[in-house]
Formats: C-alpha cells, sequence, structure tokens
C-alpha cells in the first residue's frame, strides 16, 4: 500500500512541475514587426531628404493574416493600411487597401513587401490620389530601428 501511494505522490508531484512549466509565458513575435527609417524612390530617385519612419505592427500570432503599415512622419503619404502578410517568409502585399488615416478612402496597393535578413525592408507602393491613379510605382527601403 504504501508504493502505491508513494508512486501517486510522484505522478502528482511531477503533473504539479509540468503545468508550472508549461505556464511559463512565451512571447511569439514576427520579423515584420518594429519600427523602420525608409527612404522612398521613383525609379532611382529620392523623393525626400533623408529617411521617414514607418511602423509595422500586427496582433501576432493571433492574426497572422494581415500587418498593418503606418507612415507616422506624414512627410511621405501619411498613410496607414492593413496587408496580407507572410510572417513565415517576411513578405507583405495587397492588391488594393483602403488608407485608414485619409479623410476619404483612397486605395493603395503594395507589392514585393519583404523584410531581408531581418534587419532590412523593401516595398513597392501605389496610391490611387496620384496625378494619375496608381501611376507611379514608389519604392520604400530602410532598415530595422526597433
Amino acid at each position: 500500500m504504501n508504493k502505491t501511494i508513494y508512486i501517486i505522490l510522484l505522478l502528482v508531484a511531477f503533473v504539479v512541475v509540468s503545468c508550472e512549466r508549461n505556464e511559463e509565458k512565451i512571447e511569439l513575435t514576427s520579423a515584420l514587426n518594429g519600427e523602420w527609417e525608409v527612404v522612398a524612390y521613383l525609379g532611382d530617385t529620392p523623393i525626400h531628404d533623408g529617411a521617414f519612419p514607418l511602423i509595422i505592427s500586427s496582433d501576432f500570432p493571433l492574426k497572422t493574416d494581415s500587418i498593418t503599415i503606418n507612415d507616422t512622419s506624414k512627410y511621405f503619404w501619411n498613410f496607414q493600411v492593413k496587408v496580407s502578410a507572410d510572417h513565415e517568409n517576411g513578405t507583405f502585399e495587397t492588391q488594393k487597401s483602403i488608407c485608414e488615416h485619409c479623410s476619404y478612402g483612397i486605395g493603395i496597393k503594395v507589392f514585393n513587401g519583404k523584410i531581408i535578413d531581418s534587419d532590412s525592408i523593401y516595398l513597392e507602393i501605389q496610391f490611387e490620389d496620384d496625378e494619375t491613379p496608381y501611376g507611379n510605382t514608389y519604392q520604400l527601403k530602410g532598415y530595422r530601428v526597433n
């Protein structure tokens, strides 16, 4: 009888210890999330002198199908848009999303968005309210700040 109680107590202790380890908070992140300093180009020509901040955020790992890209500086286009994301591959794009900052809902297209070596970013972007709607493809290139 004592052996049975001893074995049961050992099993209970093992289960309690195992449960305590599983309760440790595991923080998952995405290579897409973060603050970036980017320069906007049209062809090989920079649009402005210097870089501006771009913030990418998501509810990763809860919502792995989209991210929010936010131009916080207002130097370039003052946009915020949700785009489709592949967190595993560090890529993102959208055929057309609606700007969340703009007073009227302009369309924005994002192509070839990618994170390179976890510290560089590249994306191509077009705007419906450009002189010719979607007529210019701007390249945003930069590096991770945080």
